[in-house]
Formats: structure tokens, C-alpha cells, sequence
């Protein structure tokens, strides 16, 4: 991919990202002109312009096709799985939504904007035993315990720090 074609990409992800959708859109749009000269774009170019044009320009469902077309390209990106359920919500598609949400989490658990999106619709965790009630008894104890469990891991990871950024607190 040309310098040019990097830079303008860089600059319409950027605008987009901080909420200028107007702006990315007419930089990703540029870059959509010029396919021939700009190729292997990457996954997070499709998502942001179409969750760009379903948002300025009310083009939901051919928005929801250029993020779809994002995931397939590049399935280990998790912004694109974000741009993907954020365009289900524009077309009220909350099952679609949530759908994508936990295909997200699957490939990355902790990305901080599925975890907020997913805070913010409100989704219920799966149930541990998926055939019983919710207010099963035996599905509320598993639950509670599964909750529990994963309290403490996150407290030992807080404790111990994270390998992946070489900072250790000691032990209390």
C-alpha cells in the first residue's frame, strides 16, 4: 500500500474514532476510489466506512454489507466486530448485535470497546447450564460460583500484573 494511501487511511480511522464520522467518511471514501492504486486494504478500513456511511448517510444496509465484508477480511480485528454491532443497533438489530459481540469477545475477551458495548446493551452471560431456567436454583449457584471464580482470577492478575506489559506489583 502506497505511502499516501496509509497516511489517508491513518487519517480517516482517526476521524472517525473520535466521533468526526463526517470527515473519516470523505478520506475513506477517498480511499475507495482510488481501489486500484490502494490495495490490501485492511479489515478496519471496510468497518469504519461502512458503520461511516450507515451513520451520515443512512445507507444501513449497504453499511452492514462493507462491515461484514470487514470481519471476513480480517477475523482477528476486534474494532471490526465493534463497527459491525454498532451498525445492527443503527438498523435495530439488537439480537444481530449482540451476535457479533460475543464473536468479538470470542477472538479477543478483553478489548475494552466490546466490553463497553456489551455493558451498555446489558447482555446477560450465558447460562451454565443452558436447558434449565434462569432462575433455576442449580443455575443460580453455578452462576454465583462462576462469578466468583472469576473475581478472583481478576484480583490474582492485578496482584501479579500483566506479563504482556513486564509490570509486577508484589504480592500484599
Amino acid at each position: 500500500m502506497p505511502l499516501n494511501c496509509k497516511e489517508t487511511l491513518e487519517l480517516g480511522i482517526r476521524a472517525c474514532s473520535s466521533g468526526n464520522w463526517r470527515e473519516g467518511l470523505i478520506h475513506l471514501r477517498r480511499l475507495k476510489h482510488q481501489e486500484g492504486v490502494c490495495n490490501g486494504m485492511p479489515g478496519k478500513f471496510y468497518s469504519h466506512l461502512g458503520l461511516a456511511m450507515a451513520r451520515c448517510e443512512g445507507r444501513m444496509h449497504e453499511g452492514l454489507e462493507w462491515c461484514t465484508h470487514a470481519v471476513v477480511v480480517e477475523p482477528t480485528e476486534p474494532v471490526n466486530y465493534l463497527n459491525l454491532a454498532k451498525t445492527y443497533l443503527l438498523l435495530d438489530n439488537r439480537h444481530g448485535a449482540i451476535h457479533t459481540l460475543r464473536e468479538g469477545l470470542a477472538v479477543d475477551s478483553e478489548d475494552d470497546g466490546l466490553l463497553e458495548l456489551q455493558r451498555e446493551l446489558g447482555v446477560r452471560r450465558r447460562l451454565p447450564i443452558w436447558f434449565l431456567a434462569r432462575s433455576s436454583q442449580l443455575n443460580l449457584y453455578l452462576g454465583r460460583l462462576k462469578a466468583k471464580r472469576e473475581a478472583r482470577r481478576r484480583a490474582a492478575k492485578l496482584r501479579l500484573g500483566d506479563e504482556t506489559t513486564g509490570i509486577y506489583r508484589p504480592a500484599e
